[in-house]
């Protein structure tokens, strides 16, 4: 592929996973600072969301998993996982002359959505990926201050 290059990078029809569900989303990325997620999910719930989602996929799924353990230990929060896979697909043009016009390559990637809510309504507790809130003896709030965390990201 190295006579190749990218040109377009797509979905597949019929995965949904990427649309915006909520306007409480957090989107983790492989490149984004986990402190930055922490704070703007604490944010959300400070400005009175019950519930928020974080969306990743791939490689960021992990930095998902652990901005979500984090936050679960700050406050009570009831939390469903979904694991899901989304047609990617890649579209290619030749950098030299002679070879195929374009070349598509499909591939799939995993992505999780953890949604993370202060009441039990908000979610179903019957869903296999349900897990309730940690006991009062493992929370540690920390240091957080709304306002303070909300004068930081103000001046940011």
């Amino acid at each position: 592929m190295e006579k190749y290059r990218l040109v377009q990078e797509h979905k597949g029809d019929g995965d949904d996973f990427l649309e915006p569900s909520t306007n409480c989303e957090v989107r983790i990325t492989q490149q984004g600072k986990p402190r930055n997620y922490i704070s703007y999910a604490m944010g959300l719930f400070a400005d009175g969301s019950d519930t928020i989602v974080l969306k990743a996929m791939g490689r960021a799924i992990n930095k998902a998993v652990t901005i979500a353990e984090i936050l679960k230990r700050k406050m009570p929060l009831h939390q469903v996982n979904s694991l899901n896979s989304v047609e990617m697909i890649d579209v290619f043009e030749p950098l030299e002359e002679g070879l195929e016009t374009t070349v598509t390559s499909r591939r799939y990637v995993s992505c999780m959505k953890i949604t993370l809510s202060k009441t039990k309504e908000a979610v179903d507790p019957n869903d296999i990926g349900y897990q309730p809130p940690l006991p009062n003896t493992e929370m540690h709030p920390g240091d957080f201050h709304p306002l303070r965390e909300a004068a930081l990201i103000a001046s940011s």
